[in-house]
């Protein structure tokens, strides 16, 4: 962002609050939820204007229907904020006065905000570029670089949403969505300007900066085809693993999203150029060392299986499903349905000495299957483990030898462990059935063949 010159008070509402008196920062010894302290937001951003008593009332929500507790409320907080006023580092005046039912924050200093800058160049952004006779091309395009030159003033000023700690009040809700709004027009309009012009490094810097705040609202896509006409796939390749990580585990949503639709309508565009470098492969690999079993989450599972279901015919090959699962004091914990266990694969809630026996019990697997085995966190107590490549009685062996080594470590006596194998068909006809048929616990009910290796209570 541009930093301005400015005397005076200067009071920042967008991305964070602050006040400062020629560049002193000063602060009130008031929580920021409070009313009294909302008062103080609300004047400081109202400047020169003020506001009348009865609408702070009804922003605020003071007091009750009563009008004149309500008076009595909205004066209590005045003389709580001049208190509090009064014992900070505000230099010598009058603050928070009352004139003809308007209260102000002071007649003696004037107040700049970054919201109020925002709001004087709405001005003529709200107007548009103006219309110009065709024989004045010259004139019209000084006009046009002005409106642009405008829109990126206003898209470089706003930091933030408005009075984020304050978003659960009614006012602030209201002017964050307005000044969210405005931001959004004009980074649209000044984004296509910017991509007739071919100035995609401008726009992505303004793109990634609309996505860092406001996380949400899908500007990855822009940032997506900016990176994408620069050439910088991996770049791109990155926001979009970001963007997909952000959107599955905080919102609980797959990429079906624009972000994600726009993504997957360039992805054959972008394997194809970045076919062309000489790195891919190299971007291809896994970091670091192999080590152990491949772990994963459980929708990349369920990827995994699906490709390995359908191989199972065409390439005569064969590959075992285990579950393995962890009981309390003797009892067995499985989940009451595919239903329960769907919601809940990957939760990892629990007690604290529970989890520590599944981390065990992930150990186990992790070490004691192949590196080209998968596995996955499934429910509460259970894991699931893709014996790739492996035959039943494969996998009736690693059953016992992962039993074995738990019994070794388990070292309470109480707890026990279960290792179910199935057998995984490969789909066949089954092909044209819809993923929800397809799904994992689906496959564990199919009528293949099964061995169960069960640790037993571990007391004895």
């Amino acid at each position: 962002m541009k930093e301005r010159p400015y005397t005076g008070f200067y009071a920042r509402f967008l991305g964070s609050y602050s006040l400062n008196y020629f560049s002193r920062e000063i602060r009130l010894d008031i929580n920021i939820k409070s009313k009294s302290m909302q008062i103080f937001l609300l004047l400081l951003k109202a400047g020169d204007e003020g506001i009348a008593r009865d609408e702070l009332i009804k922003m605020l929500q003071i007091g009750e229907d009563v009008p004149e507790r309500c008076l009595n409320n909205l004066r209590q907080q005045i003389y709580l904020l001049r208190r509090a006023v009064a014992r900070s580092d505000f230099p010598p005046g009058r603050y928070i006065v009352l004139e003809k039912s308007r209260y102000y924050f002071s007649p003696e200093y004037h107040v700049e905000t970054d919201t109020g800058y925002l709001d004087r160049l709405l001005l003529p952004i709200r107007n548009g570029p103006e219309e110009q006779d065709p024989s004045e091309e010259g004139l019209a395009e000084g006009k046009q670089d002005a409106y642009q030159s405008l829109l990126m003033d206003f898209c470089q000023h706003y930091t933030g949403e408005f009075l984020p700690m304050l978003s659960g009040e009614e006012w602030a809700t209201v002017e964050a969505a307005y000044y969210q709004k405005w931001y959004f027009h004009c980074l649209n309009r000044l984004c296509g300007m910017l991509k007739e012009q071919g100035k995609y490094e401008t726009m992505l810097e303004l793109c990634s900066a609309a996505s860092q705040m406001h996380p949400y609202d899908e500007w990855q896509a822009m940032q997506i085809d900016c990176l994408m006409f620069l050439h910088r796939y991996k770049e791109a390749q990155k926001v979009y693993e970001d963007a997909t990580r952000l959107f599955y585990e905080e919102l609980g949503v797959s990429s079906m999203d624009q972000v994600m639709a726009k993504y997957r309508n360039d992805g054959g565009q972008m394997l194809y150029a970045a076919n062309a470098l000489a790195g891919v492969k190299e971007g291809l690999r896994e970091p670091g060392e192999i080590q152990g079993a491949y772990e994963c989450s459980y929708p990349s599972f369920l990827d995994i299986y699906h490709i390995i279901s359908r191989n199972e015919e065409r390439l005569e090959m064969s590959s075992t499903l285990m579950v393995a699962a962890l009981g309390e004091d003797g009892a067995y914990l499985q989940s009451s349905g595919k239903e329960e266990n769907r919601e809940n694969a990957g939760s990892v809630s629990g007690p604290p000495d529970f989890e520590r026996k599944m981390e065990m019990l992930r150990q186990v697997i992790r070490e004691g299957v192949r590196s080209g085995d998968v596995y996955t966190r499934y429910s509460r107590n259970q894991y699931l483990v893709l014996l790739n490549g492996a035959k039943e009685t494969d996998g009736q062996k690693v059953a016992r030898r992962l039993e074995n080594r738990w019994k070794e470590i388990s070292g309470d006596g109480k707890t026990e462990a279960s290792f179910e194998v199935y057998t995984v068909e490969g789909s066949g006809t089954e092909g044209c059935m819809d993923a929800e048929e397809r799904d994992i616990c689906s496959a564990c009910d199919q009528p293949g063949k099964r061995h169960m290796a069960g640790a037993g209570n571990l007391a004895g």
